[in-house]
């Protein structure tokens, strides 16, 4: 028997995020649009402060409003925020830019701030930009996330554990991605090796150009963008058994993940990884250094010896590749985003009473 959920009042809810759809950067871009158009979906009327073009007031039925600030000095969006969250009941936020304005404009208008974390690094920011400038970027994420929002939401426990490593201790959440396994089913594999992400140091994808210089006979195909000079330096160190693909969406690279034999994500640190999960949803074998729960070989980062030794002993034994891949569509099929929105929507209400009492 299905139980019929309360009837409760539609909420207006303000999202802020640096990025918002068309305009795409990775994970943390597609994460705020599937859960901002199942949220539109249910009723409450949703709008999404952001930058880019102030022409584009509409995405897919999501009404944006779209401030005329660089996406990193989102910082300064104080006034806009106080503008647009005046009338609303929530404000959700994301890190990492449009975290700190949120929750001072939160503390002004004494609304409910909610924010949603797509990644911590912590210490780990000395690997990806050196001690100067690794401790400089240490601080500002602190300073940006450690705060006293309302609810701090993470993807898995192990992002929560990242986040009490910087002072994220009180008021945390866990609430799990979503995916759509219908959109992902894979075909006859292929022997190559799927890389995902942005194109930058910590996604690890110099670490996989290397590695892929000593396996000429394995194919691996590159997949996202990044700056300019960036691509350019790693379009030169790699060899020719990598093929850079550029950036990719919807059913073409839909298609790339249904015909890859083995999948890897070599980052300094994941929070969860959209993309790991899209893998697992298309029968793909994993190598990645997220230590999350999916069927392969966890690796550690910079290890590139065991990164080799892992990526050639599934591409050697096809068969058990094809195996662990059906073992993670099955674990892949646990995750959807009614059930990560459902956590959002209980969460809003539960933060609106506890503030209607105070």
């Amino acid at each position: 028997m299905k139980i019929k959920k309360p009837n409760r009042r539609k909420l207006k809810i303000l999202v802020t995020h640096e990025l918002f759809m068309p305009d795409f950067a990775g994970g943390g871009e597609k994460i705020v649009y599937e859960y901002t158009k199942r949220l539109a979906g249910r009723g409450h009327d949703v709008t999404v402060l952001t930058t880019g073009n102030p022409k584009v007031k509409e995405y897919e039925g999501i009404k944006t409003v779209r401030i005329p600030i660089p996406r990193y000095s989102f910082n300064l969006a104080v006034p806009w925020i106080l503008k647009y969250a005046r009338n609303a009941d929530i404000i959700q936020t994301n890190n990492y830019n449009a975290a700190l304005p949120s929750f001072i404009a939160g503390k002004i208008l004494r609304k409910p701030v909610v924010c949603i974390v797509h990644g911590v690094y912590g210490k780990r920011w000395n690997e990806m930009r050196g001690k100067i400038l690794g401790s400089l970027s240490a601080f500002v994420e602190k300073s940006q996330l450690a705060r006293g929002y309302d609810r701090i939401v993470f993807y898995s426990d192990f992002a929560r554990e990242q986040g009490a490593e910087i002072g994220i201790k009180n008021n945390t959440e866990v609430f799990y991605l979503g995916i759509d396994p219908r959109e992902f089913k894979p075909k006859k594999k292929e022997k190559y090796v799927l890389f995902v992400g942005r194109l930058e140091k910590q996604k690890g994808i110099e670490n996989l150009i290397n590695v892929a210089k000593e396996m000429p006979d394995i194919k691996f195909k590159i997949v996202g963008k990044g700056s300019p000079e960036e691509e350019k330096r790693l379009r030169k160190i790699a060899p020719k058994n990598v093929q850079f693909l550029g950036f990719k969406t919807g059913k073409p690279l839909r298609e790339l993940f249904s015909r890859a034999l083995v999948f890897c994500l070599p980052s300094v640190a994941e929070t969860f990884g959209l993309v790991l999960l899209e893998a697992m949803a298309s029968g793909c074998a994993i190598v990645s250094t997220v230590p999350l729960d999916y069927r392969g070989v966890k690796v550690q980062y910079g290890d590139n010896e065991s990164l080799k030794h892992a990526i050639r002993n599934l591409i050697d034994n096809p068969k058990l590749a094809e195996r662990l891949g059906k073992e993670n569509m099955k674990i892949a099929k646990k995750y959807d985003w009614e059930v990560f929105v459902d956590s959002l929507e209980k969460l809003y209400y539960e933060l609106l009473q506890k503030k209607k009492r105070a």
